[in-house]
């Protein structure tokens, strides 16, 4: 209960009115004293009973959505009161919207009855959100007092980050030189054949060897051994300090029709460096899971969170989840942070790194890559851009020239540079004579 900027001036009108009935005794005084305290009481039991009875539900038809695209969800409030509601705000703090807060007015709820509106929300930040709470604020007709609710709701809603569909990407890890067989076991089934062993529980049938089964009259299967150009792995550089974001204070709309939603412009990255970069790598995860490349993602951010590299469209799931949630809050050096993780991967991956930074160290780090025979890719989201002092050449020739004598491909992302083009053609790459 929460008492409202009216109130004070009834109060100072009651005893106004009480102090003129004691010093003249008047029953004109006495009659407004009666008249003002029950008008006072009544708008106190009113608000006592305006949420009485609210039932709120919130449901949607999805729950998982990209960034960019407008999420409709459902509401249904039911008045089980027998009196009439006069009005009800409701406040949605789940933060879909970009905002903290979005507050829609309902007026005149009938007694038994039930009301129902969609709302439409343009998701443009990526993250995991609940569907709640919801608060239910309601008042008096003399906007004396006012009484909210606080609803959890059950649900959630994983904002994916954009994805840019590929055709193809300029260095396809199938089409690098190098790699030999590695001796470690494949649930899949790869070029590389090991050999044959007797059949366990849970193995599929179709890996089933007929003739060996027939000549040692027991169910025996194939085995294959990993191959090391199919695994890919991202790393991810989360560190905060590496990163730039211009911070936005326009808010987000949040239309309740549906033109209105079709008036909406189309969705536009941020000028943050991150947000580049997640894209960048949700772009190529996709486009090599579609290609039955083994996908994996490492992240420097302060959970060191790390994905083992697998096949399939659930790996993609699990990949997008990951990428959805996740903040450039590290405070581990990317060169450091990629040094601990070199020991631990197959000689022959393709590594693809993606950084906002480009140094000497860098060059170090990727030789290091190079020696323990990887195959290393660096993408660099050029800072300089974001916060407009770019030169002429978005990346630093010394540098690129460097990377070209040692054959390691090279993209620079600028700001509001087309990521499917780039990533494509590479024709930053071509341009500054680095090998595509």
């Amino acid at each position: 209960m929460q008492i409202k900027a009216r109130f004070p001036f009834f109060l100072a009108a009651l005893l106004t009115f009480l102090v003129l009935w004691l010093v003249y005794r008047d029953d004109l005084f006495l009659v407004l004293l009666v008249l003002f305290g029950l008008v006072v009481l009544s708008s106190y039991l009113l608000v006592r009973l305006s949420l009485q009875g609210i039932i709120i539900q919130r449901t949607s038809r999805y729950q998982k959505m990209n960034v960019g695209n407008y999420f409709e969800d459902h509401f249904d409030i039911e008045n089980k009161f027998p009196l009439w509601k006069q009005w009800l705000e409701i406040h949605d703090r789940s933060g879909i919207s970009g905002n903290p807060e979005e507050v829609r007015v309902l007026s005149g709820l009938e007694a038994r009855k039930i009301r129902t509106f969609n709302t439409y929300t343009f998701l443009n930040k990526r993250g995991i959100y609940s569907m709640g709470p919801l608060q239910l604020v309601s008042g008096d007709p003399l906007d004396c007092f006012e009484c909210s609710r606080l609803v959890d709701l059950p649900g959630r809603l994983v904002v994916l980050p954009r994805i840019v569909e590929l055709d193809r990407f300029a260095h396809l890890p199938a089409y690098l030189s190098g790699g030999k067989e590695l001796r470690v076991a494949s649930p899949e089934t790869t070029p590389f054949a090991a050999g044959v062993r007797e059949y366990y529980p849970g193995d599929p049938l179709h890996r089933i060897h007929w003739p060996t089964t027939a000549r040692k009259q027991k169910l025996m299967v194939k085995e294959f051994d990993r191959d090391p150009q199919m695994n890919t792995w991202l790393f991810l550089d989360c560190q905060s300090q590496a990163h730039f974001e211009q911070l936005s204070h326009d808010r987000a709309s949040h239309p309740s029709d549906y033109w209105s939603v079709r008036q909406q412009a189309q969705y536009t990255l941020p000028r943050s460096t991150f947000e580049y970069a997640v894209t960048v790598a949700a772009s190529i995860t996709r486009y090599f899971i579609l290609h039955n490349f083994g996908v994996g993602i490492i992240s420097s951010n302060s959970q060191e969170q790390l994905l083992v590299s697998d096949h399939g469209f659930r790996q993609l799931g699990r990949a997008l989840d990951m990428l959805a949630y996740i903040q450039p809050d590290g405070n581990l050096p990317f060169n450091d942070f990629v040094g601990e993780y070199h020991k631990y991967l197959n000689s022959g991956s393709t590594i693809i790194y993606i950084s906002p930074r480009l140094d000497q160290e860098t060059i170090a780090m990727l030789d290091l890559s190079s020696a323990r025979g990887l195959h290393p890719i660096y993408i660099l989201i050029n800072r300089p851009s974001f916060e407009e002092i770019a030169s002429e050449s978005s990346i630093p020739r010394n540098l690129s020239d460097e990377l070209a004598v040692r054959a390691i491909p090279l993209y620079g992302i600028d700001y509001r540079m087309d990521l499917k083009e780039c990533l494509e053609n590479g024709e930053i790459l071509i341009s500054q004579g680095i090998p595509g």
